[in-house]
């Protein structure tokens, strides 16, 4: 009986430290690496196709269309980041009118920031995934 103690006890040890390393791999208050892009994940529930931009570091940077009722996802450029707050916005293609704007948001490398344009467009928000 005692030749098998050693043995369950490595194989516990094992499991053990391949439990907690596969725990440990990705937490969210982590700092991400320098070069991890920050992501946008933009809803549109408006009737209208949108265009989003990125505003921030003195510059407006647009990253592309949504379509109605399609969900899309954009990389913002590392010099619409800056050191200061980025605002998302968004407006119909068809017109320079009404916008939906996110709020100025505070992003650090591998944020990923939800988008919804709402179906009126003030009802639009944004949230840092955590």
């Amino acid at each position: 009986m005692e030749g098998h103690v050693p043995r369950v006890w490595w194989v516990l040890v094992a499991g053990l430290l391949l439990t907690g390393t596969a725990c440990s791999r990705h937490r969210s208050d982590e700092p991400q690496p320098v070069g991890s892009p920050v992501r946008i994940e933009v809803r549109n529930k408006y009737g209208l196709p949108m265009e989003v931009y990125a505003v921030g570091a003195g510059t407006r940077y647009r990253l592309g269309v949504v379509h109605p009722g399609m969900l899309s996802q954009f990389v913002v450029p590392n010099t619409v980041l800056g050191s200061g707050p980025v605002e998302f916005q968004a407006q119909p293609s068809a017109t320079s009118g009404e916008l939906a704007r996110s709020g100025p948001l505070l992003l650090s490398p591998g944020t990923v920031v939800d988008f919804v344009i709402g179906a009126r467009l003030f009802n639009s928000t944004a949230t840092i995934r955590p």
